[in-house]
């Protein structure tokens, strides 16, 4: 991903502005996708290029059965695509805004924690 992405403030009060009730229930099923750790997984092993089942297998540890569950639920959501090639079955991630959310999420994550280091510092050298 070799992107910019720069979203202004003024866009983030419109899309509060416009949502309409209908599309929160779409929303709130991304972010269910999203909540699973292994679903993370893969999507992080898929965010540089391609991969076979078994290379994603190897790659986050688990049963094969498992990550063909997950690449499934991803696959009906639209968030990754799947190309055969003989016996091989290859994935890709297709809707890269799951990416971005992910990473405004981790930011998040990251910050807070520092904050909270921060406090705990502060606190201790009282």
């Amino acid at each position: 991903m070799n992107k910019t992405l720069t979203i202004t403030e003024e866009e983030v009060k419109k899309w509060h502005l416009n949502m309409p009730d209908e599309m929160l229930g779409a929303i709130s099923s991304r972010f269910k996708l999203l909540s699973e750790p292994m679903r993370l997984k893969i999507l992080r092993v898929l965010c540089e290029q391609e991969h076979t089942v078994q290379e994603i297998v190897t790659e986050v540890n688990a049963s094969q059965a498992n990550i063909s569950k997950h690449l499934a639920l991803m696959y009906e959501s639209g968030i990754v695509s799947r190309r055969k090639e003989g016996l091989k079955c290859y994935y890709r991630i297709i809707d890269e805004s799951v990416i971005y959310a992910c990473y405004l999420s981790s930011k998040g994550v990251v910050e807070s924690l520092q904050a909270q280091l921060r406090w705990v510092k502060e606190i201790q050298s009282r």
